[in-house]
């Protein structure tokens, strides 16, 4: 065998084991392919079911009216009996503006009164002797029309004394402050030693048990909102909730915040006066938009390009695919498909999905 067939037969033989090698690389890759378990993903099956639309909002108690007190006189606070959060009943007196000068002017129309009694006193007793000396001839009808004139006169004079002395007892009456109705106080803007006059709220009084909720509304979501609607109420503290309905909705939206103002009545939870619940208290408020029976829900973390053209990820015949959807797009952890879905199809929760066309591995 010459130089030239050795040659020749060794390259044949790397030739043959290079083939060999290459096959049995395919080989272990096809084999390595045939035995690894396609990745798992976890889905949420589309089921129908009746579903509530609920808007969560937080809100604060508050009382249903409130009434500021003004002082009916102008001085300094001597005395206030009560403070803020205290509970007060009608008439009870509150505070004391300094009298002083309002006690010297009664005293002074007492004291005219008392003179002007004196002088009438006086002239009635004119009056009766020179009617018996009329009788006996000792003086004239025109000396009696006189002495009857000065009683005239007087009774005249005693009743503006007395006016003015009753007038100037019910200015006394004006420096002591009373409660116009029994509530709660909400406010004591003032202190003993301050100087007030009529425009000076000194306190601010809401009824008993009159309170309601008061919340804003997201002016994206505000138009869905309607008087009458039912809320569930979580209060701050309490481990019962309440019920409320939508009592009122302002006809504007609040520029500054983009809210649209709702208050809601409610009934006190179980076991709680309406009494008890402190004005400003925290509460959960979820309104009940509406009620859609049959409808098909789906977690809104599993909508993708949820702005522009949304989708979400499904397994059909163990492989990823793409569906569009439409949606009733609400700030909640579920939304309700109006389109796209079907009762039973699988829909792949997780952003991170593997890639459309990938076979996998369900877990429910």
């Amino acid at each position: 065998m010459g130089l030239a067939d050795l040659r020749a037969l060794r390259q044949r033989r790397r030739l043959i084991i290079g083939t060999g090698i290459v096959a049995v690389i395919i080989a272990g890759i096809a084999a390595v392919s045939l035995f690894t378990p396609p990745p798992s993903v976890r889905v949420t099956t589309v089921k129908s079911q009746t579903t509530e639309r609920v808007l969560a909002v937080t809100g604060r108690v508050k009382p249903r009216e409130s009434i500021q007190v003004f002082p009916r006189a102008t001085g300094q606070i001597v005395s206030l009996t009560k403070d803020k959060g205290d509970l007060v009943q009608a008439g009870e007196v509150l505070g004391q503006i300094d009298p002083a000068r309002a006690k010297s002017a009664v005293a002074q129309a007492s004291a005219s009164l008392d003179a002007q009694r004196r002088i009438l006193s006086q002239a009635e007793r004119d009056l009766a002797r020179a009617r018996t000396l009329l009788e006996r001839g000792s003086t004239t009808v025109a000396g009696v029309e006189t002495a009857a004139l000065a009683v005239s006169k007087g009774r005249e004079d005693l009743r503006r004394l007395e006016a003015a002395r009753d007038d100037a007892a019910l200015r006394l009456d004006e420096f002591t402050i009373v409660a116009p109705l029994t509530g709660r106080i909400l406010n004591r803007p003032v202190d003993p030693g301050q100087v007030v006059d009529a425009r000076t709220a000194m306190f601010s009084i809401a009824p008993t048990g009159a309170q309601e909720i008061e919340s804003e509304v997201d002016e994206a979501y505000s138009m869905a909102i309607k008087l009458g609607q039912q809320a569930r109420l979580a209060f701050a503290g309490l481990p019962k909730p309440a019920e409320g309905r939508v009592s009122y909705l302002a006809p504007e939206i609040q520029t500054s915040t983009g809210g649209r103002l709702m208050r809601l009545t409610f009934d006190a939870p179980n076991g709680v006066s309406g009494d008890e619940l402190p004005v400003g208290l925290s509460v959960d408020v979820n309104v009940i938009v509406d009620r859609t029976p049959d409808a098909l829900t789906i977690p809104r973390q599993a909508i993708r390009d949820l702005a522009t053209d949304p989708y979400v990820m499904v397994v059909r015949d163990g492989k990823m695919a793409e569906q569009k959807i439409t949606f009733i797009d609400w700030p909640a952890q579920s939304v309700i498909v109006t389109s796209g879905l079907k009762v039973g199809d699988q829909v792949v929760p997780n952003q991170t999905a593997p890639a459309v066309g990938t076979k996998v591995k369900v877990q429910d």
